[in-house]
């Protein structure tokens, strides 16, 4: 990835801010092993720059959703230890013990097939972590028989080593019972087998919202990179997360329009005489989706402007007050949480969470990097 880049729409990530996140919720399970989940290429900031920057400041666990972002992260240096939550090709597992990861069984079919695909690799092995289904009904299995067969195949391997056992909440975000049916329904499990090395279920909601002595291990997401999985994890939580996210952008031209003129495809803006139109230089192939318009970006004043007109592909136009010029920052999202640019309300405006916005910031947006001792650009388009 480059260090170069000409556009003037960015990604600022403030990389102290995970790392202060990181601290945060890691005081909460002091006792517990912290997996820091940076898939889906760390939500969107670059995943290879939180690795660096988390594993420099002691972090010693990383999950991804797939071998190739496992291999991702080896190819660049990443030493520490990987576990891939997806389950992966039986047939490939041989790339997962060549690359020294963890992957996900999540029942005994998939297991005994990759088990028949392991070559003779000398001494190295593939460590192995059980999906348990508490209640999810995405991966994994519910049945204490099958994961007791599932750690024989393990145990009888001289290449697999049985070191994880987990699930995955489905409802901890939110104020009911089935948080609690389904920890329950895992411990049930998971009681029943052997246990491995590390025992854990609990995503950034539930690292946030529960605290006992049953796992012994931890993966936090989204609360990583500074934003609560809901509005109810945030009331009840006692951790201050900092969002780590900016998007900004500059004004590329203005125009002045006449009575009844229109702006963007379909021309569905009815301008007044003199409206003041701003065009900037990001849109739906960016992630800014066409369901913002109408979304207001701020000036470097804090004046907030309508997006008006149909989102372009490359860009969007607003609506500004007299003597904005080309070359003007604006504000896409912020770090305030209480601003009306913060990346909860844009998120909402759109009818989506934070998890897909951040996701949907497209890599042609470079990644400009805030920290201490962080590289600072990551531009994908230019390798």
């Amino acid at each position: 990835m480059s260090e170069k880049y000409y556009r003037d729409s960015i990604v600022e990530v403030d990389l102290e801010a995970v790392h202060h996140n990181y601290q945060a919720i890691r005081e909460l399970h002091p006792d517990k092993m912290f997996i820091a989940v940076i898939k889906a290429n760390a939500y969107g900031l670059g995943s290879t720059a939180v690795a660096e920057y988390l594993s420099a400041r002691g972090a010693e666990f990383f999950a991804v959703a797939t071998l190739d972002e496992a291999i991702e992260l080896r190819m660049h240096g990443i030493k520490e230890k990987i576990l891939v939550l997806g389950p992966i090709n039986p047939e490939d597992i041989n790339k997962a013990i060549q690359h020294r990861v963890a992957i996900t069984a999540p029942n005994l079919a998939w297991l005994r097939e990759a088990q028949s695909n392991v070559m003779d690799m000398d001494d190295k092995e593939v460590w192995i972590h059980i999906k348990v289904n508490s209640g999810m009904n995405r991966l994994g299995t519910s049945d204490p028989e099958e994961i007791a067969q599932m750690i024989d195949v393990i145990e009888g391997s001289d290449h697999l080593v049985y070191e994880g056992i987990y699930s995955h909440f489905s409802s901890a975000d939110i104020d009911s019972g089935q948080n609690a049916r389904e920890y329950d329904r895992f411990k049930a499990i998971t009681s029943k087998v052997r246990k491995p090395r590390f025992v854990h279920i609990q995503n950034s909601a539930g690292a946030l919202r529960l605290d006992d002595g049953y796992c012994n291990a931890i993966r936090v997401g989204i609360s990583l990179y500074g934003y609560y999985p809901s509005d109810y994890i945030r009331e009840i939580s006692s951790v201050d997360l900092r969002p780590s996210v900016a998007l900004t952008t500059k004004v590329v031209d203005v125009h002045v329009l006449e009575s009844g003129e229109g702006v963007s495809y379909g021309l569905e803006y009815d301008a007044e005489a003199g409206d003041r139109v701003a065009t900037l230089p990001i849109g739906y192939a960016d992630g800014f989706l066409r369901a913002r318009t109408g979304y207001r970006v701020a000036l470097a004043d804090g004046t907030s402007c309508p997006v008006i007109g149909k989102v372009c592909m490359d860009y969007i136009m607003t609506k500004v007050p007299d003597g904005v010029q080309a070359g003007e920052k604006v504000h896409v999202i912020i770090r305030d949480r209480s601003s009306e640019q913060s990346m909860e309300a844009y998120s909402s405006y759109a009818d989506t969470i934070p998890y897909e916005s951040l996701c949907m910031l497209s890599r042609r947006l470079p990644r400009i990097y805030e920290g201490e001792d962080a590289a600072p650009v990551n531009n994908e388009v230019l390798k």
